[in-house]
């Protein structure tokens, strides 16, 4: 079986191997570029505990919360096997923090315990300035057991200097026909127009493709198997088209080759989330000026296409958290509090979107990135996720893109059809929701 990578996993490889607070370019004693907004009350002191997996940013929401709640302190414990150790110990109902975030392809795994507290009067007074996609994605019969704070749409990143010595205009490319067909203007002996994968996660093209609007995604509100819809099986279709273009290089995400030719230019563009962003300003300075991004292709000309498949997470309060009034505060904190400049910044330190649009109410933007950049990337990336559907991930969620991958890569190598794969991998996904306890 292969081994799921994604960024979560490549950020926690890095901090053990001593890359730590300064991955994402924060300090021990990092500091926003403003003031945190005005303390609370000064109530009795009290400490929390929280499990999230991203240390530079939880070192941001535990100094953000001990400067606005003087005499309240956050605890952020550090857990190997994340997201297994944090279901496990719910399920055991011991072990467990005050509050934990998760991603959304494990989130409803945890919903569906019966170990989480229901949020839906926390959040009442917020519901209406939460973006509908995040929330419906977090039910579960109904009652909603997460916070969402952040997401990510999948963008198109291009390097804008070999965009130009190619000679393609970047307005031009709007389907993915375009995308192939401009594709080999930016492909010689030693360059590509993107690269796909078929090793350690699903592809990226593949994954804007099905989880967007031309797509089905892998299951319906009600879990239902749509991995093998009509509308799948266009992007299938278009996916393998790609790949045997020649447009495309095959290569292994997080990997040193990976980021060189992003450095070097070697491949002029990736289908990849918006928390991409971070990859070039820390990982490769000398390309500042000359990134930028566009709305990921569709399958027809006309659609503004739409797709946020990976970075949304959601805060949960366990039904056995020692302090869950204190946990509601600290999550209301870091995922609501949009006058915060600590909060406001630590979106952009991590390079995503938050959840509450009343963020995006300024035109804030984290300078460094900014200035890297040349651009307010946040509001224009805000403006791309607009319309994007529900993505629906029932607790098998992870099996299946294992199930899915394993199907691209027979694909790739002649063996199936895209018809084929599809089928083979709904029938591997009604196995699994038949194996439910």
């Amino acid at each position: 079986m292969q081994t799921r990578l994604n960024r979560r996993r490549f950020l926690q490889t890095a901090a053990a191997a001593g890359a730590g607070l300064s991955l994402m370019g924060l300090g021990a004693c990092a500091t926003p570029s403003a003031a945190p907004t005005e303390a609370g009350s000064g109530e009795a002191g009290q400490e929390l505990l929280f499990w999230a997996w991203d240390e530079p940013i939880s070192e941001l929401m535990k100094q953000g919360y001990e400067a606005k709640f003087p005499g309240y302190t956050a605890r952020h414990e550090i857990i190997a096997d994340y997201s297994t150790t944090l279901y496990t110990s719910l399920v055991a109902g011991a072990g467990l923090p005050d509050c934990a975030w998760e991603d959304a392809h494990s989130y409803q795994k945890l919903a569906r315990t019966g170990q989480l507290l229901p949020l839906d009067d926390f959040l009442a007074p917020y519901k209406s300035d939460i973006l509908p996609f995040l929330w419906e994605a977090g039910l579960y019969e109904g009652v909603q057991y997460g916070l969402p704070r952040r997401y990510a749409p999948e963008v198109l990143w291009y390097r804008k200097d070999r965009f130009e010595e190619a000679g393609i205009d970047p307005a031009e490319l709007q389907t993915w026909d375009d995308f192939i067909t401009l594709g080999a203007m930016a492909t010689d002996d030693t360059h590509h127009m993107t690269p796909f994968t078929t090793t350690g996660s699903m592809d990226y093209n593949f994954q804007a493709m099905i989880f967007s609007k031309d797509g089905t995604g892998f299951f319906d509100a009600d879990d239902n198997v749509v991995v093998n819809s009509e509308q799948n099986l266009a992007c299938a279709e278009t996916w393998l088209r790609l790949v045997k273009s020649g447009v495309a290089r095959n290569m292994e995400l997080w990997q040193p080759a990976w980021y060189d030719a992003a450095k070097n230019a070697d491949i002029a563009c990736l289908i990849m989330p918006y928390w991409y962003g971070s990859e070039p300003r820390v990982q490769m300075p000398d390309t500042a000026g000359e990134w930028d991004m566009l709305r990921i292709p569709s399958l027809e000309r006309g659609v503004e296409n739409a797709s946020t498949w990976q970075g949304a997470m959601y805060w949960v309060i366990p039904t056995k958290s020692a302090n869950p009034e204190l946990a509601w505060k600290f999550m209301e904190y870091t995922s609501l509090d949009y006058q915060d400049a600590y909060m406001q910044e630590s979106m952009d330190r991590e390079f995503v979107l938050p959840a509450y649009v009343k963020f995006m109410e300024g035109d804030y933007f984290w300078k460094d990135a900014e200035e890297f950049y040349g651009s307010n990337l946040r509001q224009r990336a805000h403006e791309l996720a607009q319309g994007a559907p529900v993505n629906y991930m029932p607790p098998e969620y992870n099996e299946c893109e294992t199930i899915m991958l394993n199907e691209l890569l027979k694909m790739v190598n002649d063996e199936v059809t895209p018809e084929q794969a599809l089928d083979n991998a709904a029938l591997g996904f009604e196995e699994l929701l038949k194996a439910r306890v």
